[in-house]
C-alpha cells in the first residue's frame, strides 16, 4: 500500500520540520500527518494559518478491524555530572514529574506519561480551539492504550534514524522500491547493532 502511495505521488517528499514542511501543513499541500500526540502545541505555534482546519483521528490500520498504535518520541530530564547546581537541577526534575509540575507541562503541550493523567476528566475533556473545539485528548489517550506490549525503540535508535534517508528515503526520491529501502535500512541497522555489541535478532 505504501509503495502505491509513493508511485501515485500521494506522499510529499518533504523533510519534517523544514520551512517547506510547515508551509505544506499550513496551505493544505500536506493533508494528513501520522505523528505523536505532542504535535498539537507545534501546530498551534508553527502552523497558525491552518487553525480550525485540522482534526485528530485514530491511525490508519494495516489490517481490517485492527486497533494498533505505536509510540513516537519521548522525553527525559537528567542531571549532568558536570553541572554546577545538581541539587537545584534535581529539584526541578522532581517538580516537573510530579503533581503541579506535570499539570503545568501538560497544559503547555506535553503528553502525560501516567495513566492517572491520561484518564483524568480534566485531560480528556480539554477542547482544542486549533482543532475546531475537538476533544483531541480522547483520541490520543485511546491510542496510548493500543500500543503492543512488545513494541520498543532500538537501543541504538538514534543511529537507525540517522541512516533512514540514505536507505528508506531513497524510495521517495529515486527508483529504489520501498521494500529494497527497508531491507537496506534493516541490514545497516542490524550490522551496526552487532558491531556495538548488541545481540541482534536478524
Amino acid at each position: 500500500m505504501w509503495q502505491k502511495l509513493i508511485d501515485e505521488k500521494l506522499l510529499a517528499p518533504i523533510s519534517s520540520w523544514s520551512d517547506e514542511w510547515y508551509a505544506g501543513l499550513a496551505d493544505g499541500t500536506i493533508a494528513t500527518l501520522a505523528t505523536g500526540a505532542w504535535m498539537p502545541a507545534n501546530f498551534a505555534s508553527g502552523v497558525k494559518a491552518a487553525s480550525g482546519d485540522w482534526r485528530a483521528a485514530p491511525l490508519p490500520q494495516w489490517e481490517k478491524g485492527a486497533e494498533v498504535s505505536s509510540e513516537n518520541g519521548g522525553s527525559s530530564l537528567a542531571v549532568m555530572k558536570a553541572g554546577k547546581n545538581k541539587k537545584l537541577a534535581y529539584a526541578f526534575n522532581e517538580y516537573a514529574n510530579h503533581s503541579e509540575g506535570v499539570q503545568s507541562r501538560v497544559e503547555n503541550g506535553a503528553f502525560p506519561a501516567t495513566t492517572a493523567d491520561l484518564t483524568s476528566t480534566t485531560f480528556l475533556s480539554t477542547t482544542f480551539p486549533y482543532f475546531g473545539g475537538q476533544k483531541a485528548n480522547e483520541i490520543f489517550a485511546l491510542s496510548a492504550t493500543q500500543v503492543p506490549e512488545e513494541w520498543s525503540y532500538l537501543p541504538f535508535q538514534v543511529y537507525a534514524n540517522s541512516i533512514f534517508n540514505d536507505t528508506v528515503g531513497k524510495a521517495y526520491a529515486t527508483d529504489t522500491t520501498l521494500a529494497d529501502g527497508l531491507k537496506a535500512w534493516q541490514k545497516a541497522s542490524a550490522d551496526y547493532g552487532t558491531e556495538q555489541g548488541f545481540d541482534v535478532n536478524k
